[in-house]
């Protein structure tokens, strides 16, 4: 936990370059009154990094310089580019924005749209090309839709220090403990199938049932119980606006607290314990 030490693969996770760790010593010296120099290696920068972290100060620190970072600025910069997305979605005449397909499954939409006889080859044609059009648009509106997230929750919460790249597994620091932000298209096939037509109202709700869902589906190849931020589109048109006032809704000081059975291939059903937050988004 950050709250108490800073260790070497914390480091690892939030820094991202030498210089960002040499102007984090000198901005922590100067507001902390320490009169150390600081090391040339990468080994004695961390030394001195883990030596003199202070977690309030270091805090604070962090979340200024990340607004000044690339992967901030180009994260809030988002906001643009979805409202022009979206309406130039509208100005073509795309249609509702929703999946046409998912990804996992094109083989088998092609392979039923072979299968319409009462459409000529050229209609074929036409109408794969379109569709791949609108996944297309969809997957760099929600590119930028994520992007914007992870900046907006760190802009929004002051429990939260970022990372400066971007990792496998981890996204944020929040209250000192590390949180992996998961994006779902959904709630998933299993959670309409255990409530039927009431999913949508149900899941708006309980947003804790849509959460122990997601955790108790998830594919084995990947299975962790790791602390997480579900971020949930109930709705696939969703604005710039939806989402930042969907954050600055979510309460990020009490997560989840999450029990859930996972069948794991070896047959074994295991409980597992864990806790999270999740931000569901819909209009």
């Amino acid at each position: 936990m950050l709250k108490e030490e800073i260790t070497p693969i914390d480091i690892k996770r939030i820094f991202d370059k030498y210089d960002t760790k040499i102007k984090y010593l000198e901005r922590l010296f100067a507001q902390t009154d320490l009169y150390l120099a600081i090391p040339r290696s990468i080994v004695g920068i961390d030394s001195c990094i883990i030596d003199t972290w202070n977690y309030r100060v270091s805090k604070d620190i962090l979340r200024e310089m990340f607004f000044h970072s690339e992967k901030y600025l180009s994260g809030i910069k988002c906001k643009n580019d979805i409202d022009f997305l979206i309406d130039d979605w509208n100005r073509n005449n795309l249609g509702v924005i929703e999946w046409p397909f998912s990804a996992a499954n094109f083989d088998g939409y092609v392979a039923r749209l072979n299968r319409r006889t009462e459409f000529s080859e050229e209609d074929k044609d036409n109408i794969l090309a379109e569709e791949v059009i609108k996944f297309r648009r969809i997957k760099d509106i929600n590119t930028k839709r994520n992007d914007y997230i992870e900046s907006l929750i760190v802009l929004y919460n002051k429990n939260l220090i970022p990372t400066f790249r971007h990792n496998r597994g981890l996204d944020y620091y929040i209250n000192g403990e590390p949180f992996d932000q998961k994006v779902s298209r959904g709630v998933g096939k299993a959670f309409k199938d255990e409530f039927g037509d009431g999913y949508y109202n149900i899941a708006i709700n309980h947003p804790e049932l849509v959460a122990k869902s997601l955790y108790e589906n998830q594919d084995e190849e990947r299975f962790d119980d790791d602390p997480r931020i579900y971020v949930v589109y109930l709705d696939d048109n969703i604005s710039s606006d939806t989402i930042k006032q969907a954050i600055i809704d979510t309460d990020f000081n009490n997560p989840i607290e999450i029990d859930f059975e996972y069948r794991h291939s070896n047959r074994n059903i295991l409980l597992h314990r864990t806790h999270c937050y999740i931000l569901l988004l819909h209009n």
